[in-house]
């Protein structure tokens, strides 16, 4: 009986995350009540707040369902190549995320509008970080990365115009043309960091 109940725990939980991540992206987090959520994931409000707490708490959910999915993706695009090859596969890959308005929207305009960046990072749980860093060590072992740089120290600064690129292309007007932008200026900085 408690395996039934959890797994009918475990869809409700799915099915308000989805919901929720559909209606944040679409109307944004300040205009989304709990009647419509609710309403779209056929629950109770009850039902909304035994599972997470307040609306935040949904959003929070929301965001890390999002962030590990786009995570996931980029280690799988990290799996194969040299360290730089796969320094510049994750990269670009990331900017390719940025197409998807689901990606866009809940990561980088709603979440830390929501949440604010120190909760934001918090909920990432160091996973973008750690992804850019090893890679970069690794390109640094390998002698691709120029010696001038520190890996470690790197990775926060890439991770960081990652993260800047991707408030860029959310502002923009023409998503294609600041992708295409994003793209461009991002292979000069890699070509700035590598040995080849």
């Amino acid at each position: 009986m408690a395996t039934v109940r959890e797994a009918g725990a475990a869809r409700t939980r799915a099915t308000l995350i989805a919901v929720g991540t559909a209606l944040f992206a679409e109307h944004g987090f300040a205009e989304v009540t709990t009647a419509q959520v609710c309403a779209a994931a056929g629950v109770t409000r009850g039902a909304l707040y035994h599972h997470f707490g307040s609306m935040v708490g949904l959003m929070e959910a929301c965001f890390a369902a999002v962030d590990h999915g786009v995570v996931d993706t980029l280690s799988a695009d990290a799996a194969t190549g040299s360290p730089v090859e796969r320094v510049r596969a994750v990269s670009h890959a990331f900017v390719d995320q940025l197409a998807d308005e689901t990606v866009r929207q809940i990561l980088f305009v709603e979440a830390p509008a929501a949440l604010g960046w120190a909760r934001w990072r918090e909920i990432d749980g160091g996973r973008s970080l750690g992804l850019v860093k090893n890679l970069l060590v690794a390109a640094h072992e390998q002698g691709e990365l120029l010696p001038r740089h520190n890996p470690k120290v790197l990775a926060h600064l890439l991770l960081g115009g990652l993260n800047e690129l991707a408030m860029f292309v959310a502002a923009s007007r023409s998503r294609e043309k600041a992708m295409a932008a994003a793209h461009t200026e991002l292979d000069a900085v890699l070509d700035g960091m590598f040995t080849r």
